[in-house]
């Protein structure tokens, strides 16, 4: 009897061991998989950001280029604000022309890379530029045909900013978003 006693105890002993190590290989094996997913992701991702990121910051560029050449040209006389504000024409041109070309398609890529946070701050990004693109519009037009205030320099200025910072919350999403390890629950 305590043969069979001691023959139950131990198979009873090594079938729980069994049972919690696969039980521990199965969540090892689903971690691993999980951060190996991850992982793959990582490179497009990736790619996707920083050539989003470095379009992003050519467009905002030139239209800093606009705003700062209509800006010279609200003091200049003539020839020279005839000279600025075609350039400030030329640069807010060459940004729509980046804006609604390259960027909108890097901008999709970065919606089919995902997540839904990076995504959305691009889309916030291109709000904030498209926002600015229009103060900065109307203040070279009203430059123009002489009706300029310092209210549609400050907007557009403001406008800039507000561009800025939203480019900011893009990298910091599309940093943490490419920071996961996939380890993480």
């Amino acid at each position: 009897m305590a043969a069979l006693l001691g023959a139950i105890v131990g198979a009873l002993g090594t079938g729980g061991a069994a049972f919690v190590t696969g039980s521990l290989g199965r969540g090892q094996a689903r971690m691993q998989l999980r951060a190996e997913h991850v992982r793959l992701l990582r490179e497009p991702r990736r790619s996707a950001y920083v050539a989003y990121a470095e379009c992003f910051q050519e467009a905002h560029a030139l239209h800093t280029e606009a705003l700062k050449c209509a800006s010279a040209a609200a003091d200049a006389q003539e020839p020279d604000r005839g000279r600025l504000l075609r350039d400030a024409d030329s640069a807010y041109v060459r940004a729509g022309e980046r804006l609604h070309g390259r960027l909108q398609q890097l901008q999709s890529a970065v919606a089919v890379e995902g997540p839904p946070l990076v995504t959305a701050a691009a889309l916030d990004a291109e709000d904030a530029l498209l926002t600015a693109r229009g103060d900065i519009h109307r203040y070279i037009r009203r430059l123009e045909d002489g009706t300029f205030t310092e209210e549609h320099e400050r907007a557009a200025d403001d406008a800039l900013l507000g561009v800025h910072q939203q480019l900011v919350r893009f990298l910091n999403a599309a940093s943490a978003a490419l920071a996961d390890d996939g380890l993480s629950t």
